[in-house]
């Protein structure tokens, strides 16, 4: 809601016609609220305070009250009613940041226009393909789900210090030095047992 210098005015008129302490300082309140209204405030990384009321994150990374969105109010509460057929649109893409500075109204369609540009690129680990991300926040490294599978099935190939025979490994990861148990066993340290 916009105050005018009309609404100040009213509030004087009030404040001259108030009978008692009372009402000057209700008054008093009211015009201290239109001219400080108040802030989001961070309560934690799951909740936010604004006019009164908790607002909890949900799924969508968005806070919500019992039945209306946290960055809907602040925009409603400073510009008025939204009309229609339109969206709030957080301009810095972090739907954590509610200050009325980061929010515009768009139509439905400029909104989605908005979020379906492709806006981070990566390369992908496995392939090399250049692929775009839809959130900036993804994770993603590789640019489909076969290059994830594939990269999984990377071989590395060992020379057994036994033996001399080649032989591969499907995990890289493993730390497998023989190419079989035969030869673990014939390089191991012989011990000499007197009995």
């Amino acid at each position: 809601m916009k105050f005018t210098p009309e609404v100040f005015a009213a509030l004087a008129t009030l404040r001259n016609a108030a009978e008692n302490d009372f009402e000057r300082h209700r008054l008093d309140v009211l015009e201290r609220d239109l001219t400080a209204p108040p802030q989001v405030e961070i309560i934690n990384e799951n909740q936010q305070f604004f006019n009164g009321n908790i607002y909890y994150k949900n799924q969508r990374h968005l806070h919500y009250d019992k039945c209306t969105n946290i960055h809907r109010e602040v925009f409603s509460y400073y510009n008025g009613e939204i009309p229609d057929g339109y969206d709030i649109h957080h301009i810095d893409n972090n739907p954590a940041n509610n200050n009325i500075s980061n929010l515009q109204m768009l139509t439905r369609l400029e909104h989605r226009a908005v979020h379906s540009k492709p806006v981070v690129k990566r390369t992908c680990l496995y392939c090399g393909k250049e692929f775009t991300l839809k959130y900036p926040s993804e994770k993603k490294k590789f640019c489909s789900v076969e290059c994830v599978h594939k990269s999984q099935k990377i071989t590395i190939e060992r020379i057994c210090p036994a033996c001399g025979k080649k032989f591969t490994l499907d995990k890289p990861c493993r730390k497998k030095i023989y190419c079989s148990q035969s030869c673990a066993n014939k390089s191991r340290p012989k011990t000499n047992s007197t009995s």
